[in-house]
C-alpha cells in the first residue's frame, strides 16, 4: 500500500461521501445517533469541512481509500474524523494517517478525539499511540463517548 495524502478539494465529495457513509454506517445502525453521525453527513455539510477545517483525502496509489477532518491550532488539534473505507481498514492506513498529522502539525501543544465507547479497537488503536482516556459524554441514551488526549512527548533534561 503507497498511501499519499493532499488537501480535499470540493471535487472529492462525490467519492468521499460514500465512504464516509460506509465507514460509520455500522455504529449509525447500533447508536442511532442520527443528528450526529458522520453517515448522516450531507453534500453541503462536508463541502463546508473540506473549505473551513484541514481535511485531508487519503490515497493508495491513485485511488481515493478516506479523508481525515482535523480543527484547531498549535494549542489544540481536535481530530474530528479519520474514516478508511472497510475493504482498506486493518491495513496500516490508520497507522500512516496519525503519523501524517503529528508530522504535519508537529507544534501541536494538544490532540484531542472522541470516539464511540464501544469501539474497542478504536480505544485500543488510539491508546497505542499514546492517547489517554480523560472523559466520558452521553450524546444520546444509547451513545456515550470516549474523549481522549494526548500531550507532546517532551524530551527529559539531563
Amino acid at each position: 500500500m503507497a498511501l499519499t495524502f493532499r488537501r480535499s478539494t470540493l471535487e472529492d465529495i462525490e467519492c468521499l461521501l460514500p465512504i464516509q457513509r460506509a465507514s460509520f454506517q455500522e455504529d449509525l445502525e447500533k447508536y442511532e445517533d442520527v443528528e450526529t453521525n458522520p453517515a448522516c453527513e450531507t453534500d453541503e455539510k462536508l463541502a463546508e469541512n473540506i473549505r473551513k477545517y484541514h481535511h485531508f483525502t487519503i490515497l493508495d496509489d491513485d485511488t481515493v481509500i478516506g479523508a481525515m477532518d482535523v480543527r484547531g491550532n498549535d494549542e489544540r488539534m481536535h481530530i474530528s474524523k479519520v474514516f478508511i473505507s472497510p475493504s482498506h481498514q486493518n491495513k496500516g492506513a490508520g497507522t500512516a494517517t496519525l503519523q501524517f498529522l503529528e508530522e504535519k502539525f508537529s507544534d501541536v501543544k494538544l490532540w484531542t478525539l472522541y470516539t464511540p465507547y464501544l469501539s474497542f479497537r478504536n480505544h485500543y488503536f488510539y491508546e497505542k499511540f499514546g492517547y489517554k482516556k480523560t472523559k466520558e459524554v452521553q450524546v444520546t441514551p444509547k451513545l456515550v463517548l470516549f474523549k481522549y488526549e494526548k500531550l507532546p512527548l517532551v524530551p527529559l533534561l539531563d
